[in-house]
C-alpha cells in the first residue's frame, strides 16, 4: 500500500513534463513572430551591412559619397546595374568583388544614396 501513493504524483509528473514539452513545440512554429521580427529590422541590418560592405570593398575607387574618384560615378544607379556591374566587373573593376546577399546589400546601399 506505501508504493499506491506515488503513483497519482509520476502521473501529474508525467503530465506536467507533456504539457512544457508541447508548448516548447507550439511557441517554436510560430512563424509570424519570427516574420514581425524581420521585418522590423532586416531592412536597417541590410543597409548596415551594406554600408560596411560599401566602405570595405567600394569607397576606394567609388568614393565616400559614390561621385567616383579612380572609378566611375555610382551614384543614382539603380540597384540591378549595381548588382550587373558587380557580377560582370566591367572595366577594371574585379568581377565578383562581393557575391550572393551581400551583393545585393551593397546594390540596395547604392540605390539608397548612401542612407
Amino acid at each position: 500500500m506505501k508504493g499506491q501513493p506515488l503513483i497519482p504524483f509520476l502521473l501529474i509528473a508525467v503530465a506536467g513534463i507533456a504539457i512544457m514539452l508541447i508548448l516548447s513545440f507550439v511557441g517554436l512554429g510560430d512563424p509570424a513572430g519570427e516574420e514581425a521580427e524581420e521585418n522590423g529590422n532586416g531592412e536597417e541590418e541590410a543597409v548596415d551591412v551594406g554600408a560596411e560592405l560599401y566602405e570595405e570593398n567600394c569607397l576606394s575607387c567609388h568614393g565616400e559619397n559614390m561621385e567616383g574618384d579612380s572609378a566611375p560615378e555610382i551614384a543614382g544607379q539603380s540597384a540591378d546595374e549595381v548588382t550587373s556591374a558587380i557580377e560582370e566587373g566591367p572595366g577594371s573593376m574585379p568581377e565578383d568583388l562581393v557575391t550572393g546577399e551581400d551583393a545585393e546589400a551593397v546594390a540596395d546601399y547604392v540605390e539608397e544614396g548612401g542612407e
